[in-house]
């Protein structure tokens, strides 16, 4: 369920109207700004909100992303990175959003903050899960109409594996550049998010996964190169069943791109087969879109297991500060487990016990 943590929308807005309308694009157009419906919730990592920019002789949708100053589901945040990533992304036709403006002092509204172009579409809905959700747009598609949206995922996904990242002009570059092992790196990151977010806790469980999974890291990854991380379906804008625009580039990384798509199909698979619910008709196998994935790279995914192992430890991970979320905004008890006890975590389980 999205929520938004931002309690000084409505005053934010005001200074960032004003803030936007000293820009060359809006300058001397006498612009107001009203905020979408929709910018009543956004997502729980960070805060979202679209907009309606009237002018004169102007009539334009926006989308204002500002990092986020309260409860935090991820211990850190690289809004420049996400900015440098897209920017970089449409030099080479890759249907991301546009980024008009981004503004990393925090002093101007409270919060480092980027706009982008509004982009029309709708995304296959995590809330609830597209697979039993009827009135969304997965649920009221067709057999061929659903096929369309993974293929298109799919083969947008093989455009971002395909290029060479050392054309990118990226500052993940040149922080990883010395690392000697990449996923070693990332999972010591992980590790420190579990304890954080943990707080104390223990998590005797996913601390045996991240032992199995430190002590089988491969040795026969395939090349590096720029992964988006959060490589869902449901982070994907389509319009008619094709993609629009490829979002939420928050946990972008350099590894092995096998790590997208085992991302993309064990979320997939957490959301169906992790609540005992029959996938749509028309969705992707795993074994089809591995075949697809790797005669169109030339990549392997011989460590496909390993990395849907890792997939939902991270999500597992990250499960934490979601469900402390929700029981901050009193959505759930107090005294709920879920922090420890949901369906990612519970998936987990039955996938790690029976590969490991």
């Amino acid at each position: 369920m999205p929520i938004s943590s931002e309690k000084n929308f409505q005053k934010k807005l005001s200074i960032f109207e004003n803030w936007i309308s000293q820009k060359d694009r809006y300058r001397g157009k006498d612009i107001k700004i009203f905020p979408h419906k929709s910018s009543e919730a956004s997502g729980f990592s960070n805060e979202t909100f679209s907009c309606r920019i009237e002018g004169k002789d102007l009539h334009e949708d926006i989308v204002l992303r500002l990092k986020p100053t309260g409860f935090q589901v991820f211990p850190e945040y690289d809004l420049g990175l996400q900015v440098e990533i897209m920017t970089q992304l449409r030099r080479f036709n890759l249907p991301v959003p546009e980024i008009l403006f981004a503004e990393l002092n925090e002093d101007i509204i409270g919060a480092e903050f980027y706009v982008m172009k509004y982009v029309g579409g709708e995304a296959p809905s995590d809330n609830p899960p597209y697979h039993m959700d009827p009135d969304g747009m997965m649920g009221k598609a067709s057999s061929k109409e659903i096929k369309s949206v993974w293929l298109g995922w799919l083969n947008n996904l093989i455009l971002v594996h395909k290029l060479d990242f050392n054309k990118l002009d990226l500052s993940l570059i040149e922080k990883r550049r010395e690392e000697d092992n990449h996923l070693m790196y990332d999972l010591k990151y992980y590790q420190s998010f579990m304890d954080w977010a943990m707080d104390g806790e223990k998590n005797p469980f996913l601390e045996d996964v991240f032992n199995w999974l430190k002590d089988k890291i491969p040795e026969d990854s395939n090349s590096r190169k720029l992964c988006w991380g959060d490589s869902r379906i449901g982070n994907v804008l389509f319009e008619n069943f094709k993609v629009k625009a490829l979002l939420d580039w928050e946990m972008a990384t350099i590894g092995d791109p096998l790590s997208d798509l085992a991302w993309g199909l064990t979320t997939d698979d957490a959301s169906s087969y992790g609540l005992n619910i029959k996938k749509l008709s028309g969705s992707i196998s795993n074994d089809e879109a591995i075949k697809i994935w790797e005669k169109a790279t030339g990549f392997s995914a011989h460590n496909f297991n390993y990395y849907r192992i890792l997939c939902l430890f991270k999500f597992s991970v990250i499960m934490i500060r979601v469900a402390k979320k929700l029981i901050k905004n009193e959505i759930m008890p107090l005294d709920s487990d879920f922090h420890i006890n949901n369906h990612i975590s519970n998936y987990l389980k039955k996938e790690f016990y029976e590969i490991s």
